[in-house]
């Protein structure tokens, strides 16, 4: 019972931290690029837009398909 419980919390903590780290490694390519240059901010920006907005639109997909 507590290794279930142990495993459930370990799982939802990795969640986390993943999310943490994946905004923080974007962040911080989006701030070098603004440091290099302005413009290069803000195509930084738009880039990190579309790569987040493919990864929350195909990732629901994909665990769907790897459940059935």
């Amino acid at each position: 019972m507590i290794i279930i419980l142990i495993e459930t919390l370990f799982k939802l903590i990795w969640k986390g931290i993943d999310l943490i780290l994946y905004f923080a490694g974007l962040g911080f390519i989006v701030w070098a690029l603004f440091l290099w240059k302005f413009a290069a901010g803000i195509a930084g920006i738009g880039i990190v837009l579309l790569i987040t907005g493919l990864v929350i639109d195909f990732l629901p997909k994909l665990v769907k398909k790897k459940g059935d």
